[in-house]
């Protein structure tokens, strides 16, 4: 009991030094709160403008199409039920289409001008049966869509390099060689750096979450409480994945372009700006060995789509393994 009690107080002095030395970086501190709110309010202005008036239609195979797909001026992309649907339910797209036997099937939103509008072309073009479906929902702005991406993008970066790159620089400057010199173990440190840097990470993204929210007022229509739970485990995620990186390297560079390399495939692949719907399926699959990936699909299913704790739960089990992984290797090779 003792010897825990120790351990305790270890792990607390630690983790309060820490918090103190940030804290005490002024700038960087400032710049964790005022970039993503600078993106977010150049994004809502850049975009801010009318919706142009593309056609899109989403076809569930690709045999027999009607001639409307064929049409000038309509873009045709193909997705399997739940993921048409889900973009129709979001006007992401204005007409679904299915080709069964000898008929077609088709959806359209109840809410969008442009669906009623292809709809109408569809009965004039089509010689085949047609049976129709409905769906309703409104459309999701640009800045709706993207705001979970900017967040996540903040984690991202903060926990890295809020992690990585200062145990790197305790590393170079002897720092760690001097705590080796006392009772506190490699589990304690580096605890303590987790706590430290998640209690950072998630209070800096909780105030640009209700800052922004407040003059902006993005869509937001699921459980916070889950919402917190993702932002808990991704960042978690990603601060051991900064560990893992920093636990051998040695010098600041070295560390700076490792976690370059790690951080620009999720923001080129984990849907940080723009979707991957359209992308090859390689590209997709790929994507998903990312923990950004999961974050941002776990954070926008519940901000848009109400999603429940099992719609997410994939996504938070992947969460969990990179942790589990990424702390493990970090205790395992770490050196002082």
């Amino acid at each position: 009991m003792k010897s825990a009690m120790r351990s305790l107080k270890r792990m607390k002095a630690v983790f309060v030094a820490r918090n103190l030395e940030y804290l005490r970086d002024r700038a960087s501190f400032g710049w964790n709160l005022v970039f993503p709110v600078l993106i977010v309010f150049a994004l809502a202005v850049v975009f801010s403008g009318p919706t142009k008036a593309l056609f899109t239609v989403t076809t569930i195979g690709q045999e027999a199409l009607p001639e409307l797909v064929k049409f000038p001026g309509v873009e045709s992309l193909e997705a399997d039920r739940t993921k048409a649907l889900e973009r129709l339910s979001r006007q992401q797209t204005d007409l679904v289409l299915e080709v069964r036997d000898q008929s077609v099937n088709y959806w359209v939103n109840g809410n969008s001008a442009a669906g009623a509008i292809l709809e109408i072309l569809l009965q004039y073009t089509e010689d085949r049966p047609l049976e129709r479906g409905e769906t309703d929902g409104q459309a999701i702005r640009y800045v709706d869509w993207v705001v979970p991406g900017i967040l996540g993008m903040n984690m991202m970066y903060s926990a890295l390099w809020g992690v990585g790159y200062v145990v790197v620089r305790y590393r170079q400057s002897g720092y760690l060689r001097r705590l080796k010199a006392t009772p506190l173990t490699k589990f304690e440190f580096l605890s303590a750096q987790v706590l430290s840097r998640l209690l950072v990470t998630l209070t800096a993204s909780s105030i640009v979450f209700i800052g922004t929210n407040l003059i902006l007022d993005y869509k937001m229509v699921g459980s916070i409480a889950l919402l917190v739970l993702i932002a808990l485990m991704g960042g978690l995620a990603m601060i051991t994945l900064g560990l893992a990186i920093a636990c051998r390297t040695e010098s600041k560079e070295f560390a700076d372009g490792l976690l370059n390399a790690v951080t620009f495939p999720m923001l080129l692949l984990s849907g940080v700006w723009f979707s991957l719907d359209g992308s090859p399926q390689w590209v997709q699959t790929m994507a998903q060995v990312l923990p950004l990936t999961h974050v941002l699909e776990a954070a926008r299913a519940v901000m848009l789509d109400n999603a429940g704790f099992a719609d997410i739960a994939l996504h938070l089990s992947v969460l969990v393994g990179f942790c589990v992984v990424g702390m493990g290797v970090s205790i395992k090779l770490f050196k002082w």
